[in-house]
């Protein structure tokens, strides 16, 4: 009985040990992304280069744009990250970006990139680019 536990025994380590070369390789990882570009291809339009609300289409909108670049100070000096994600994922919509469910941007920043990574961690790197490019605005 003794030497069968042996080779069984050894039988499943070399088994174990050849399990990791057939697993499951990590997937390529989610590309980063330029958030003064996603600004400026999604946002500036409205909010302007430079956040301070004053884009070229201010003419021709019901309602003035914000102006990013006090989102800090409007928030007692700290920078409502969350708050500011939650209106770019279409959580906390406002009526001037369009319903939940169809953002203006919205088609841009879930769209997947024509490969096989996780395409709703591509829209949360993208947005999450905007945002810190957004925080890089605030009036000091």
């Amino acid at each position: 009985m003794q030497k069968l536990k042996k080779p069984v025994t050894l039988g499943m380590l070399a088994l174990l040990g050849t399990t990791g070369c057939f697993a499951p390789q990590a997937s390529n990882p989610i590309p980063s992304y330029d958030g003064a570009r996603l600004y400026r291809e999604n946002c500036a339009v409205c909010h302007g280069q430079q956040g301070a609300g004053d884009g070229p289409m201010v003419p021709h909108l019901k309602a003035n744009p914000s102006n990013l670049r006090t989102l800090a100070a409007r928030n007692g000096g700290s920078f409502p990250y969350l708050a500011v994600m939650r209106q770019i994922d279409g959580r906390d919509m406002r009526a001037v970006h369009g319903s939940a469910d169809m953002p203006v941007w919205g088609w841009h920043f879930s769209r997947a990139d024509n490969d096989q990574r996780d395409p709703g961690k591509q829209t949360q790197a993208r947005i999450n680019a905007l945002v810190e490019h957004l925080q890089t605005l605030q009036d000091r």
